[in-house]
């Protein structure tokens, strides 16, 4: 079974990814995910027959077919266990930003030096592309700087691009095999889960809000002005 990693809002079917705890709900076998024609707006349908829309901004000549598809993909992620669900930074699928511009992946590794070796080869892949991923670094709850968050998206033309899905695939591919979603706090320690999932709610909004900030930094920096979101 595969399941798409998303925050659900109170209010109608809209997605609020950083304001709610992530859940996870299976995708609908047929159309899992299309995008207006106008390309400004995505449907993601799940397979109890919900769905969610939300705002989209592809860069303007990637083909809304092809990006679906690929879009279901990443969004998309083989079952882990409930506890892991809900005690880890880290995912095993990437989620599409709010603005529809970006897909963001949380990554929970065992050490800092695990999270340099992780962090060195995406880089290096992402040289070989010409294309390169923003990447966030925050703390655990032991302080120490184990947990990544990698954001695709393009500067100029403004969006999300196919060069950022082909990128999140290879990103997947480095992945493969690496244990990815350490507990936020060490197995068997006494916690309370409500607070334990407020706190990964916290440091994934941190880690997006400080990738977002660098595609500003970055957006300024190429004279994008236009572009900015």
């Amino acid at each position: 079974m595969l399941r798409f990693h998303i925050g659900r809002s109170s209010v109608g079917n809209r997605s609020n990814m950083r304001g709610t705890f992530n859940r996870y709900s299976s995708l609908s076998a047929v159309d899992p995910i299309t995008i207006s024609n106008d390309r400004q707006k995505i449907t993601i349908r799940f397979e109890d027959g919900s769905e969610v829309t939300q705002p989209f901004y592809p860069t303007p000549k990637v083909k809304s077919e092809k990006l679906a598809a690929t879009l279901a993909s990443l969004l998309s992620a083989p079952d882990l266990d409930p506890a892991t669900e809900t005690s880890s930074f880290g995912t095993l699928q990437w989620e599409l930003d709010p603005l529809g511009d970006a897909v963001h992946r949380h990554v929970a590794l065992s050490s800092p030096e695990e999270c340099d070796k992780i962090e060195k080869s995406i880089m290096e892949e992402a040289e070989t592309m010409n294309h390169h991923p923003h990447i966030a670094r925050v703390r655990d709850l032991d302080d120490k700087p184990t947990c990544l968050t990698i954001t695709c998206t393009t500067h100029s033309p403004r969006g999300l691009s196919g060069r950022d899905t082909r990128l999140a695939t290879k990103i997947n591919e480095l992945l493969a095999g690496v244990e990815v979603a350490w507990p936020l706090k060490a197995a068997g320690a006494d916690q309370d889960m409500s607070r334990l999932q407020e706190q990964i709610r916290a440091r994934r909004k941190q880690s997006i809000d400080l990738n977002r900030q660098k595609i500003l930094e970055a957006l300024e920096s190429c004279g994008c002005e236009i572009a900015k979101s």
